[in-house]
Order: C-alpha cells, then sequence, then structure tokens
C-alpha cells in the first residue's frame, strides 16, 4: 500500500499543478482589454509589406504593451453604410463576437465614394443614411456586455501633395476630399450625440506627404501607420 501512494502523491501533484497552471493563464488572459480596431484598407494596413507587423493596430499593441490584446478587424474597401459593398454591417458578428473591451472606428474614406469616382461604386449617392447608420452602429456595440469604450476617429485625409500622383487620381481626391471632411463633421456630431469618444486622425496628418504611400496619397506609409497607432494609444491611455 506504501509504495502505491507513493507513486500517487506525486502523480496528484502534478495534477494539481497543471491544473494550477491552466487557471492561472485563463485568469491572466481574461485580464487583458481586449481592443477592437474597426475599419477599412487602412486599419488592415494595405500597401505594406507586412501589415501584420506594421499597420496601425500592431503598433497600436506595441504602444499598449501587455496589458491589451488588439485584433485587427480592417478589410479593404469597408464602408460604413448599410448599402456600401463590403459593409461593416456584414462584419458586426464577427466583431461582436469577441465582446471587446474597446471598440476603435475608422470608417468613412470609401463611403466618399460616387457619382463617378472609384469607378462605379455608389456611397455618396445615400450620403443622407450615413449620420443614422453610425448611430446604429454606436447602439449595436453599447448591447455588448462587455460595455465597450467607444471611439470614433475622423479618418486619415487624403493627401494631394503626395509624390507620384497622376492626373486621375488627383482629380478624384479633389472631389473626395470636401466629402471626406463633410463626413467627419458629421462623426463629430455623433460622437458629442452619443457621448463616446472622437479621435482626430485627420488634421494632424494632413498636407504631411512623408507620412503617406508614393502615387497613393490615401494609403498611409509604415511611418504614417506608426503616426496613426500614436494618436490612437494616447487617447486610449488618457481615457483608460
Amino acid at each position: 500500500m506504501k509504495k502505491n501512494l507513493n507513486y500517487r502523491i506525486p502523480l496528484l501533484f502534478v495534477g494539481a499543478l497543471l491544473v494550477f497552471l491552466l487557471v492561472t493563464s485563463a485568469h491572466l488572459t481574461g485580464s487583458k482589454l481586449k481592443v477592437a480596431c474597426v475599419g477599412d484598407s487602412i486599419t488592415f494596413g494595405a500597401r505594406l509589406d507586412n501589415p501584420d507587423s506594421d499597420s496601425y493596430p500592431a503598433h497600436l499593441q506595441k504602444l499598449l504593451g501587455e496589458g491589451y490584446a488588439v485584433e485587427n478587424y480592417g478589410v479593404g474597401s469597408l464602408t460604413l453604410l448599410r448599402k456600401g459593398i463590403p459593409s461593416v454591417w456584414n462584419e458586426l458578428p464577427k466583431i461582436m463576437s469577441a465582446n471587446p473591451n474597446i471598440v476603435v472606428i475608422s470608417l468613412g474614406t470609401n463611403d466618399t465614394c460616387g457619382y463617378g469616382t472609384c469607378g462605379d461604386r455608389k456611397c455618396w449617392e445615400y450620403k443622407d443614411e450615413f449620420e443614422s447608420d453610425y448611430r446604429d452602429l454606436i447602439d449595436e456595440f453599447a448591447k455588448l456586455p462587455s460595455d465597450p469604450q467607444i471611439f470614433l476617429c475622423a479618418p486619415t485625409p487624403m493627401v494631394l501633395e503626395t509624390p507620384g500622383l497622376d492626373a486621375e487620381r488627383v482629380a478624384g481626391l479633389q472631389a473626395r476630399k470636401p466629402r471626406l471632411q463633410e463626413l467627419i463633421d458629421t462623426i463629430k456630431r455623433v460622437a458629442a450625440e452619443k457621448n463616446v469618444h472622437f479621435i482626430d486622425l485627420n488634421e494632424p496628418l494632413d498636407h504631411r506627404p512623408e507620412l503617406f504611400t508614393v502615387s497613393d496619397g490615401v494609403h498611409p506609409n509604415k511611418e504614417g501607420y506608426a503616426a496613426v497607432a500614436a494618436l490612437v494609444a494616447k487617447q486610449l491611455t488618457a481615457n483608460k
């Protein structure tokens, strides 16, 4: 009996230790604040060789540290408008299932497409629905059990001074840039009405071609994405 007991005690000890480690690991993981970065190709990290390490959410993770778990929900061409294709409303179930503690939304750039800009895309034709759709989106996130802090971003600018822009690109951006400013005014108004946070990613980066991809003028370059992350991190840490 003693011999069997001697074998049993170490096994029980090892089992208890494994349970302790699993519980501790789960606790530590659960203690992290989950950040959902919701947006279009600019959130995804378009024009980068390695979005996994150089997108703004990737930089944001480094800036915020181990107490946060940042997830990149950026999708190319994403719109806020329900009638846009593709629309954030199609992505909503996936984002909601993560039950984030913080939601950072940067949308609106693609919603400026329409009336002949961006090919045959139609968004600006429905601009009057942008404000109500944004309110509804905030209401959806507010239903989450995590009761997340919500941050609305003024999208990054369209920088006409960027080197290498051809005439067609310049004409398109000249038409869309005033539309973007109109949407930013709407975003500010919605943020105030809904009592959620606002982050300006537009004015601080405007007229700074060194932060934008050559021949593009809309998507930041590696340095630009880092600058976006710094602006977001500053607001998140100031409001924690």
